[in-house]
């Protein structure tokens, strides 16, 4: 009777990878201009009218709740953005996984392809911050319950860190592996979510360190921005929340906004084209 042996995961080369993600946004960079220029200015408009929006309705609503929760609340990525992106993502994936460039001198996209994968980017987005309200949740009624000689103590020390841990592990340890539906559909190729979590297993931590990788570009632009919020401070002696505020509430932060993001997450979108290529290839078609 002849044995038969599940054959080993493949293993993901993490810093391979890394490089060329990196090394094929920056050899597309016209190609990366072309792609986003119109989207990147419909954003910048959705923006300023939305953060104007924000300014009337939002100030009573700010001036009561809660620090931390305001916090949370305000690094929320709006929906609105998602069929922008999306629209960026697919034309993205089709150029690394198919060779296929955009030659005319504007590009918009809204079929049902873009469509679908905005949906899948919802349900996405849903897990991630759905967790982060949750496990915020649950600290703040924690501290709520818990004695007042203890109650700061959990709710400045407890809350945003548990929040923001539950948040990462999502985001780096979970939905990498589902997200390799999201190339597999701008191709117009079937892979399911079930499929997406099979042919990765044994990656998790490797793919997570390639996407923290491939999004450090983004993670390091938003610690940049609050230490610039600093300095100007520090020259101009203003009150930290006031500067905040003044800021984010500007037509530049919102075109700077609009700008930085569809260009910074596009090594994550390289990232997981190249990853669906590696995993696709050494899975079996009947696997897919």
């Amino acid at each position: 009777m002849t044995a038969v042996f599940a054959s080993a995961p493949p293993k993901l080369p993490v810093w391979q990878t890394v490089r060329a993600s990196y090394a094929i946004v920056g050899c597309n960079l016209r190609q990366l201009a072309r792609i986003c220029w119109v989207w990147v200015l419909i954003m910048a408009l959705v923006y300023i009218g939305l953060d104007r929006l924000a300014e009337t309705w939002l100030k009573d609503f700010a001036a009561q709740a809660h620090h931390w929760l305001r916090e949370i609340a305000a690094a929320l990525p709006m929906p609105v953005d998602l069929p922008f992106l999306a629209s960026i993502a697919v034309a993205w994936h089709r150029l690394v996984l198919r060779g296929e460039r955009v030659t005319q001198p504007t590009y918009v996209r809204l079929d049902g392809v873009v469509w679908r994968y905005v949906l899948y980017a919802f349900v996405f987005l849903l897990l991630e911050r759905g967790t982060l309200l949750i496990t915020a949740l649950l600290a703040l009624n924690l501290a709520i319950e818990a004695d007042p000689s203890t109650r700061i103590l959990i709710d400045e020390v407890l809350a945003a860190p548990a929040a923001t841990g539950a948040t990462m592990a999502i985001g780096l340890l979970v939905l990498p592996r589902l997200s390799l539906v999201m190339p597999a559909m701008a191709l117009g190729e079937q892979l399911s979510l079930r499929c997406a979590w099979r042919i990765t297993r044994g990656n998790t931590l490797r793919l997570g360190m390639a996407t923290a990788l491939c999004m450090l570009p983004a993670v390091t632009l938003a610690i940049l921005v609050p230490l610039l919020m600093l300095l100007v401070l520090m020259w101009a002696w203003m009150p930290v929340w006031d500067l905040a505020i003044q800021l984010s509430q500007s037509y530049a932060y919102a075109v700077f906004v609009a700008l930085a993001y569809p260009i910074l997450t596009i090594f994550g979108v390289t990232l997981l084209s190249l990853a669906y290529r590696f995993f696709a290839v050494h899975s079996e078609p009947n696997q897919l």
